[in-house]
Protein backbone atom coordinates (compact mmCIF):
# COMPACT_ATOMS: atom_id res chain seq x y z
CA UNK A 1 0.00 0.00 0.00
CA UNK A 2 1.40 3.38 -1.03
CA UNK A 3 1.06 6.61 0.96
CA UNK A 4 1.61 10.21 -0.16
CA UNK A 5 2.75 13.33 1.69
CA UNK A 6 -0.13 15.22 0.04
CA UNK A 7 -2.76 12.66 1.04
CA UNK A 8 -3.66 11.70 -2.53
CA UNK A 9 -1.38 9.20 -4.28
CA UNK A 10 -0.46 10.35 -7.83
CA UNK A 11 -0.99 8.08 -10.83
CA UNK A 12 2.74 7.96 -11.61
CA UNK A 13 5.78 7.05 -9.53
CA UNK A 14 9.49 7.90 -9.78
CA UNK A 15 12.26 6.42 -7.64
CA UNK A 16 15.20 8.56 -6.51
CA UNK A 17 18.42 6.73 -7.38
CA UNK A 18 18.92 4.59 -10.46
CA UNK A 19 20.64 1.44 -9.27
CA UNK A 20 21.29 -0.89 -6.35
CA UNK A 21 18.77 -0.67 -3.54
CA UNK A 22 16.64 1.89 -5.37
CA UNK A 23 15.82 -0.47 -8.23
CA UNK A 24 15.01 -3.25 -5.78
CA UNK A 25 12.69 -0.97 -3.79
CA UNK A 26 11.06 0.29 -6.98
CA UNK A 27 9.99 -3.25 -7.86
CA UNK A 28 8.71 -3.80 -4.32
CA UNK A 29 6.62 -0.62 -4.39
CA UNK A 30 5.19 -1.43 -7.81
CA UNK A 31 3.94 -4.66 -6.28
CA UNK A 32 2.49 -2.84 -3.28
CA UNK A 33 0.87 -0.18 -5.48
CA UNK A 34 -0.89 -2.60 -7.78
CA UNK A 35 -2.03 -1.78 -11.32
CA UNK A 36 -3.41 1.69 -10.54
CA UNK A 37 -0.03 3.45 -10.38
CA UNK A 38 2.45 3.57 -13.25
CA UNK A 39 6.18 3.33 -12.51
CA UNK A 40 7.88 5.58 -15.07
CA UNK A 41 11.54 5.50 -14.05
CA UNK A 42 14.28 6.96 -11.88
CA UNK A 43 15.76 10.30 -10.89
CA UNK A 44 19.57 10.25 -11.03
CA UNK A 45 21.73 13.31 -10.35
CA UNK A 46 24.97 11.49 -11.17
CA UNK A 47 24.29 9.80 -14.53
CA UNK A 48 27.22 7.42 -14.09
CA UNK A 49 27.37 5.19 -17.22
CA UNK A 50 28.42 2.24 -15.06
CA UNK A 51 25.03 2.17 -13.37
CA UNK A 52 22.72 -0.50 -14.69
CA UNK A 53 18.95 -0.07 -14.89
CA UNK A 54 16.22 -2.04 -16.63
CA UNK A 55 16.33 -1.49 -20.41
CA UNK A 56 12.78 -0.13 -20.43
CA UNK A 57 13.30 2.29 -17.49
CA UNK A 58 13.75 6.00 -18.15
CA UNK A 59 16.28 8.02 -16.13
CA UNK A 60 15.49 11.69 -15.49
CA UNK A 61 17.43 14.57 -14.01
CA UNK A 62 15.81 16.36 -11.08
CA UNK A 63 14.89 19.29 -13.33
CA UNK A 64 13.30 16.94 -15.88
CA UNK A 65 11.31 15.21 -13.15
CA UNK A 66 9.81 18.53 -12.07
CA UNK A 67 8.18 18.86 -15.49
CA UNK A 68 6.27 15.56 -15.18
CA UNK A 69 2.62 15.89 -14.19
CA UNK A 70 0.80 13.80 -11.60
CA UNK A 71 3.93 12.10 -10.27
CA UNK A 72 5.21 11.24 -6.80
CA UNK A 73 8.73 10.27 -5.75
CA UNK A 74 9.93 7.56 -3.39
CA UNK A 75 13.34 8.15 -1.77
CA UNK A 76 14.96 4.85 -0.68
CA UNK A 77 18.49 6.29 -0.27
CA UNK A 78 20.13 4.58 2.72
CA UNK A 79 22.11 7.55 4.08
CA UNK A 80 19.85 9.46 6.53
CA UNK A 81 21.51 12.84 5.88
CA UNK A 82 21.15 12.52 2.11
CA UNK A 83 17.56 11.38 2.50
CA UNK A 84 16.76 14.45 4.62
CA UNK A 85 18.30 16.70 1.98
CA UNK A 86 16.31 15.10 -0.84
CA UNK A 87 13.06 15.33 1.14
CA UNK A 88 13.65 19.05 1.64
CA UNK A 89 14.48 19.50 -2.03
CA UNK A 90 11.34 17.75 -3.23
CA UNK A 91 9.12 19.47 -0.68
CA UNK A 92 10.44 22.89 -1.71
CA UNK A 93 9.15 22.22 -5.22
CA UNK A 94 5.83 20.80 -4.06
CA UNK A 95 6.57 17.27 -5.29
CA UNK A 96 4.57 14.57 -3.42
CA UNK A 97 6.83 12.19 -1.51
CA UNK A 98 5.68 8.60 -1.55
CA UNK A 99 5.94 6.06 1.23
CA UNK A 100 4.64 2.56 1.71
CA UNK A 101 2.89 0.70 4.49
CA UNK A 102 4.06 -2.80 3.64
CA UNK A 103 1.76 -5.78 3.32
CA UNK A 104 -1.41 -5.99 5.45
CA UNK A 105 -0.74 -9.56 6.56
CA UNK A 106 2.56 -8.44 8.14
CA UNK A 107 1.78 -4.91 9.39
CA UNK A 108 -0.68 -4.48 12.23
CA UNK A 109 -3.40 -1.94 11.34
CA UNK A 110 -2.60 0.05 14.50
CA UNK A 111 1.09 0.47 13.63
CA UNK A 112 1.89 4.15 12.93
CA UNK A 113 3.98 4.98 9.85
CA UNK A 114 5.21 8.52 9.28
CA UNK A 115 5.18 10.58 6.11
CA UNK A 116 7.48 9.30 3.37
CA UNK A 117 8.56 6.20 5.29
CA UNK A 118 9.10 3.08 3.18
CA UNK A 119 8.21 -0.32 4.63
CA UNK A 120 9.19 -3.33 2.54
CA UNK A 121 6.78 -6.11 1.62
CA UNK A 122 8.52 -8.57 3.95
CA UNK A 123 8.83 -6.38 7.06
CA UNK A 124 6.69 -7.23 10.10
CA UNK A 125 5.42 -4.40 12.31
CA UNK A 126 3.62 -4.95 15.60
CA UNK A 127 0.58 -2.97 16.75
CA UNK A 128 2.56 -0.70 19.06
CA UNK A 129 5.30 0.16 16.54
CA UNK A 130 5.67 3.82 15.57
CA UNK A 131 7.87 5.02 12.69
CA UNK A 132 8.67 8.70 12.24
CA UNK A 133 8.94 10.54 8.92
CA UNK A 134 11.34 9.44 6.18
CA UNK A 135 12.22 6.08 7.76
CA UNK A 136 13.62 3.25 5.64
CA UNK A 137 12.07 0.12 7.13
CA UNK A 138 13.68 -2.86 5.39
CA UNK A 139 14.08 -4.80 8.65
CA UNK A 140 12.78 -8.34 8.99
CA UNK A 141 10.82 -7.40 12.11
CA UNK A 142 10.05 -4.54 14.45
CA UNK A 143 8.43 -6.06 17.52
CA UNK A 144 6.04 -4.53 20.02
CA UNK A 145 6.62 -1.19 21.77
CA UNK A 146 9.22 0.03 19.26
CA UNK A 147 9.58 3.74 18.50
CA UNK A 148 11.75 4.87 15.57
CA UNK A 149 12.69 8.52 15.00
CA UNK A 150 12.70 10.50 11.75
CA UNK A 151 14.99 9.53 8.85
CA UNK A 152 16.39 6.43 10.50
CA UNK A 153 17.51 3.53 8.29
CA UNK A 154 16.79 -0.10 9.20
CA UNK A 155 18.68 -2.08 6.57
CA UNK A 156 17.75 -5.47 5.15
CA UNK A 157 17.66 -8.37 7.59
CA UNK A 158 17.89 -6.26 10.75
CA UNK A 159 15.63 -7.05 13.71
CA UNK A 160 14.37 -4.88 16.55
CA UNK A 161 12.87 -6.68 19.53
CA UNK A 162 10.40 -5.31 22.06
CA UNK A 163 10.61 -2.14 24.17
CA UNK A 164 13.22 -0.29 22.09
CA UNK A 165 13.46 3.44 21.40
CA UNK A 166 15.55 4.46 18.38
CA UNK A 167 16.34 8.11 17.76
CA UNK A 168 16.42 10.11 14.55
CA UNK A 169 19.07 9.82 11.79
CA UNK A 170 20.24 6.42 13.08
CA UNK A 171 21.72 3.87 10.69
CA UNK A 172 21.19 0.19 11.57
CA UNK A 173 23.15 -2.08 9.27
CA UNK A 174 22.06 -5.25 7.51
CA UNK A 175 21.47 -8.21 9.80
CA UNK A 176 21.93 -6.25 13.03
CA UNK A 177 19.85 -7.31 16.02
CA UNK A 178 18.62 -4.83 18.62
CA UNK A 179 17.72 -6.92 21.65
CA UNK A 180 14.76 -6.09 23.83
CA UNK A 181 14.47 -3.72 26.74
CA UNK A 182 11.67 -3.83 29.29
CA UNK A 183 8.49 -1.88 29.83
CA UNK A 184 10.16 0.01 32.68
CA UNK A 185 13.56 0.34 31.04
CA UNK A 186 13.47 0.40 27.22
CA UNK A 187 16.73 -0.05 25.33
CA UNK A 188 17.63 3.34 23.82
CA UNK A 189 19.67 4.13 20.72
CA UNK A 190 20.48 7.83 20.53
CA UNK A 191 20.15 10.22 17.61
CA UNK A 192 22.72 9.77 14.85
CA UNK A 193 24.10 6.46 16.14
CA UNK A 194 25.61 3.95 13.69
CA UNK A 195 25.07 0.21 14.19
CA UNK A 196 27.30 -1.99 12.04
CA UNK A 197 26.08 -4.88 9.91
CA UNK A 198 25.57 -8.03 11.97
CA UNK A 199 25.98 -6.26 15.30
CA UNK A 200 24.06 -7.48 18.35
CA UNK A 201 23.07 -4.55 20.56
CA UNK A 202 22.32 -5.51 24.16
CA UNK A 203 22.56 -2.10 25.86
CA UNK A 204 21.98 1.58 25.22
CA UNK A 205 23.95 3.33 22.47
CA UNK A 206 24.82 6.99 22.99
CA UNK A 207 23.88 9.68 20.43
CA UNK A 208 26.38 9.71 17.56
CA UNK A 209 28.16 6.55 18.74
CA UNK A 210 29.27 3.90 16.24
CA UNK A 211 29.23 0.26 17.33
CA UNK A 212 29.98 -2.95 15.47
CA UNK A 213 30.61 -6.66 15.89
CA UNK A 214 28.65 -9.43 17.61
CA UNK A 215 28.94 -7.68 20.96
CA UNK A 216 28.32 -4.22 19.47
CA UNK A 217 31.53 -2.68 20.77
CA UNK A 218 32.80 0.69 19.65
CA UNK A 219 35.60 0.58 17.00
CA UNK A 220 38.14 1.73 19.61
CA UNK A 221 37.09 -1.00 22.02
CA UNK A 222 37.35 -3.58 19.24
CA UNK A 223 40.95 -2.54 18.60
CA UNK A 224 41.69 -2.99 22.31
CA UNK A 225 40.11 -6.46 22.30
CA UNK A 226 41.98 -7.56 19.18
CA UNK A 227 45.36 -6.04 20.09
CA UNK A 228 46.51 -8.97 22.30
CA UNK A 229 45.64 -11.44 19.54
CA UNK A 230 47.58 -9.40 17.01
CA UNK A 231 50.59 -9.28 19.32
CA UNK A 232 50.54 -13.09 19.76
CA UNK A 233 50.35 -13.58 16.01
Amino acid sequence: MLLSSTGEVPRRMLCYGASGTSSQVAYDLQYQAGPGIEFIGYIDDVRDPRRVVEPEAAVFSFEEALEIEDVGVVVPIHDPAVRRELFARLSAHGVPILGSRGMPQFVHPLAVIGEGSVVSSTTRLALSTRLGAGVIGFADMLAHDVIVGDFTTLAFGSQVLGHVQIGSDVFIGAGAIITNGTIRRPLVIGDGARIGAGAVVTKDVAPGQAVSGPSALSPRRWSEVLAPRTARA
